[in-house]
This record gives structure tokens, sequence and C-alpha cells, in this order.
């Protein structure tokens, strides 16, 4: 015990003396430019949210509304254009459009800002998201627009789509013919209403990625500098890490962030005490203009204008790479080589466990092998085959196809499952494991079902190539299989330690558990349609093929720690043999 006590100081002092200070942030733009009024910024966002209600996605409004904001823009000066695509959501074709609009600058890199011009469609007139993200773009375009040429081109980006999965914002970044000319992209969205006391910095990316740290700190700086603003709050190490582990996100950042762009999102801080009203108000008809401030308004609109100054004034930007926590009250950073080591360690432990336990069976034929990697595909591939099975169910109209995300916050698509695909999909993954265990039982070289050693050694042997490809796309997701080690713990010592071994199984899952609440119970507010959610996610490709490869593998590696092999079926004798044992 005081070995292991000493080994976790050990490593304790190392991971804190592994970290590196950050470099100080200066504020150097004149904050006497900043002119940023939120009684203006509040009257925008009325005229805006009463002319055009019910302004979802393919809604007539919509298209009104993407083309006054084009006329706005212009009248102030600005070289603008309408991009207009489609793309297929609830299974129907949907029709979009995004308001590109430039004013610009001395050179030709950009900066940009987006604020989404959709509304959820359970909402009337969608004021906080987003039409306050709007008024605050507009007024900074009417500010910028009376000055001289900025250093830069600033870029103001009315998306459409952001509640279908940012598709606007995913459709610019796509179709920009070189993003290494933006140097930032800021997203503004839910920042108008009344019980806001403060702003908050999202960082997530789409599916991949995650905001640098320089241009949250540059925020911070570059407000903390006015005087009279609220600071934006980078969230907690806690917070970077499932932001990391899971980057899904939810505001335009996003696909910029995932693309490689330096991104974040400012959007309203909201304290315990006001947490219930605003889920009421969030994707709901009472997201209107009574509730909204014209104090949020300055606050966010102002600290916008301060980092657009900022990095208008700013010549070089720092280039950072990789994962990062970020610890603010010690104004550290660990990153790079001593955090690639944790994860490095992580990725070892299944494969040096794998080279114990299996170095005797291996060396007694190549048979316990063979048949212990046909008792992990008896499981592995019908696991794999009911993911191709949930695409056939999206290509057949047995569930609905969508482009990114299946549906909003509050939308009765993330409650009301299609449970006669569920129920055929439930039935089709239990016929392909009957016949994937019939399959490996014909296969087998021997009626030995493989040594217990050689199966729980092939087990962390795939969980650790698991790990590996995770670490190489994701290392933060290692996190969901970070307490795989209590398989390890698996006997396999008959039934009576059976019970003991599935609890030690289930226990490898604990992470995916949590973050299970987190996100149906906290996030989503969905509770255990999460598990609706996340088949769809996988049917609709959120998940790509890629990845549900890996995670059935690791499944299926651990299954096979606690299904016992196929029985191989002795072959008949022949009939004198038979007879002679019979005395005939």
């Amino acid at each position: 015990m005081k070995r292991l006590f000493a080994c976790l100081l050990v490593s304790s002092l190392l991971l804190l003396s592994a970290c590196s200070a950050v470099p100080a942030t200066k504020s150097t733009y004149d904050t006497a430019q900043l002119r940023f009024s939120g009684e203006r910024a509040l009257e925008i966002e009325a005229d805006f949210v009463q002319r055009f209600p019910y302004r979802s996605s393919g809604q007539p409004n919509n298209h009104l509304a993407a083309e006054w904001l084009q006329a706005e823009f212009t009248r102030l000066g600005l070289n603008c254009a309408m991009d207009e695509w489609e793309v297929v959501n609830f299974s129907k074709v949907l029709p979009l459009q995004n308001v590109v609009c430039r004013l610009p600058g001395k050179s030709t890199r950009e900066v940009l800002l987006a604020a989404h011009l959709d509304q959820s469609p359970l909402t009337i007139q969608g004021a906080d998201n987003d039409g306050s993200g709007i008024a605050i773009m507009i007024h900074l375009a009417e500010i910028f627009a009376m000055e001289n040429p900025p250093a830069y081109t600033i870029v103001f980006l009315a998306t459409d789509g952001e509640e279908w999965g940012q598709l606007g914002a995913l459709r610019f970044v796509e179709a920009h013919p070189n993003r290494k000319q933006i140097i930032a992209g800021i997203s503004l969205d839910n920042l108008g209403n009344d019980f806001y006391d403060g702003l908050d910095i999202d960082a997530r990316g789409q599916f991949r990625g995650y905001g640098p740290l320089w241009i949250q700190r540059m925020a911070q700086e570059s407000a903390r500098s006015a005087g009279d603003l609220w600071i934006p709050r980078i969230v907690g190490p806690v917070d970077q890490v499932l932001s990391q582990t899971v980057p899904l996100s939810f505001v335009d950042d996003g696909p910029m962030i995932g693309a490689g762009i330096p991104a974040l999102n400012f959007g309203g801080h909201v304290s315990p005490e006001y947490a219930t009203s605003y889920w009421e108000c969030y994707h709901s008809p009472c997201d209107a203009i009574e509730n909204q401030s014209s104090t949020s308004l300055y606050q966010a609109g102002r600290a916008s204008e301060a980092l657009v100054r900022q990095l208008l004034a700013t010549q070089s930007f720092p280039v950072e790479t990789g994962p990062y926590l970020y610890f603010a009250d010690s104004q550290q950073v660990l990153r790079g080589l001593p955090l690639w080591s944790i994860f490095g360690a992580f990725v070892t432990l299944f494969f040096l466990g794998a080279v114990v336990i299996g170095r005797k069976q291996f060396s007694n034929g190549i048979a316990r092998w063979q048949n212990s990697l046909f008792h992990f595909l008896s499981l592995w591939l019908p696991l794999l085959g009911s993911i191709l099975l949930l695409y056939l169910f999206v290509a057949t109209g047995l569930l609905d196809k969508y482009a990114v995300y299946f549906a909003t916050t509050k939308d009765p698509a993330v409650t009301t499952p299609k449970w006669t695909a569920v129920a055929l999909w439930v039935i089709s993954l239990a016929l392909l494991l009957w016949i994937g265990r019939r399959f490996a039982a014909r296969a087998m070289k021997t009626d030995e079902a493989g040594s217990w050693g050689g199966r729980k050694s092939l087990s962390l042997f795939i969980t650790g190539l698991g790990a590996l490809t995770i670490a190489i796309k994701n290392p933060f997701s290692l996190l969901l299989i970070i307490t795989l080690p209590f398989w390890f713990l698996i006997s396999g010592r008959g039934k009576a330690w059976k019970i003991l071994d599935v609890m030690l199984f289930l226990l490898g899952g604990t992470i995916i558990y949590v973050l299970f609440y987190f996100f149906g119970w906290q996030t989503l507010h969905i509770n255990l349609y999460i598990l609706w959610y996340i088949l769809m996610m996988f049917s609709i490709q959120m998940i790509p093929f890629s990845t549900a490869v890996v995670i059935t593998a690791i499944l299926g590696a651990g299954l096979m720690l606690v299904v016992n092999p196929p029985r191989r079926k002795p072959a008949s004798e022949p009939a004198h043999i038979l007879k002679a044992k019979m005395g005939i």
C-alpha cells in the first residue's frame, strides 16, 4: 500500500511539473473606439424577430429574412451574396440559404462573425435564439462600415440550418476557397435574455477538434481591458475533458473548429437560480422579445466588438495543435509530450496485459489462437452487421434520413422512437448473433474452444488495438474506455464466478453510463430516450462507420470474456467403429 501511495504521489508530481505557464496575453487595441449600443441592438432585434416570426429552415419567412438581411448589409456598403443549396431532413428536401457579406479590409485575410437566421420550429419569434446574435452582428456591421477600411476583411455570415446541425456554418467552411485565410471565427448565439449575468465561451468542434486557447484568452483580455464588461468564462478542466472526449457542437463555431479554424462561441451565462426558467424558454414560444435586455446585448455586443478590434490590431497569431488542458487559477496548460504520454500509457497497458497473460498459451499451438479468434468474430461481426442494418433501414425508409443531427432539442422526434424499426433491429441482431455462433462452431479446428488465457489475452490485445485507433483519432476519447481495466479482473473460473465476471464486464463501461446520464438527463433532457438518439446517430452516420468498427470491436472483445465460446459439434464416427463399440 505504501508503494502504491508513493507511485501515485510521484505520478501526480510529475503531472503537475509537466504543466507549462501560459504566455501573457495583452490587449493593444484602443478601448476608446468601442461604440456598441445595447439600445440600438435591442431595436434591431425587435424589428427582425417581429418582422420575421416562424422563420425555421424551409419556411417562407426564413427566405424572406435572408433577403432582408442581404439588403440591410448591402445598404451598409458591404459586398453580399446569397448562397442557396439543399439538404435532406426528415427524409425531405430542405432548401437553405446563407447570407455572406464582406467588409473589405487592407488584407484579404478574414475575421469571421456568424449568427444564425433560422430558429427552432418550436418557437415563434426566436428572439434570444438567435435574433440576439443577428442584431449584434448587424450593429457591428453598422459600426465598422462607418470607419476606415479595417486591417483585415471582416466577414458577416448569417447562417441557415443551425438548428439542424450547424448546416450553414458547415456549408460555409466546406465551400470556402482557402480556409487558411480565416484568422478567427466568432459565433454569436443566445445573448440577450434579461437574466444573463455573464458570458460563456463554447469551444467544441463538430465531431472533431477543440478551439485553441489563444483566442479564448484574447477574448478575456480584450473584454477586461474595456473595464466595464463581463469577462467571458473559459470552462474548467472537467468540462474541457468532456468537450474534447465527445466533440458534439451545438452552435456555429463547431464546424469552424472542426475544419481547423480558430473559433469560439459567445453565449449568455445562466446562474443556477434561473436554470429552470432558461430551459423552459429554450426552443419554446416564450423565447420572445419581451424577455430580451439591452444590458445583456450591450455586454455581449461590446465584448464581441472588443475581440474583433483586438484581432484587427494583432499582426501575428499563435499556432496551436493537439489537445490540451488549461488551468485558469494557476495559468498553466498541459499539452504536448506530457499529455500524450498519459494517453500512450493507457494504450500500452492493454498490449502489455495481452502479452503477459497469453505468452504461455500461444506457445502451445496455433489452434488455440484460432478458436479464440473465431469466438471473437462470432460476436463482433453480428454487432457490426447490425450497424449496416441501420443504414439499410434509412435507405428503405424505415428510419428517416438527415443531413447531420436528426432533430432539434425538444423536437418530438427525439422522444418518439420508431418502434417497428427498433423491434426489427433487435430481432435481426439476435438472428445475426445466432448465425455467427453457428458458423464459428463449424470453423473451429478442434473441439476445444481455446484456453481461457488465450481468450483473455486476445480480448486485451483487440482492446489495445481499439484504444490505439481512438488515441490516433481523438486521444481524449480514451476517457470513454478508461474503466475497461476492470476487464483484467475477469477470471473465467466457471459458473460460480459468472455473476462476478459479468459485473466486472459491466463496470468496464462505467464512463459510458455516466455520459448517458450527462447527455440524456442534464444536457438534452430526454432521459432514457438518449438510447434512441444514439441509435439514430449510428443510422445517419453521425458516428462514422470507421468509429462503429472500433466501438463494436471493443464491445465484442469484452463479451468474449463473459460469453461462453460456441461448442463445436463432434464429427460422427464411421459405421464400422460404432458397430465395434456396440459389440455388433
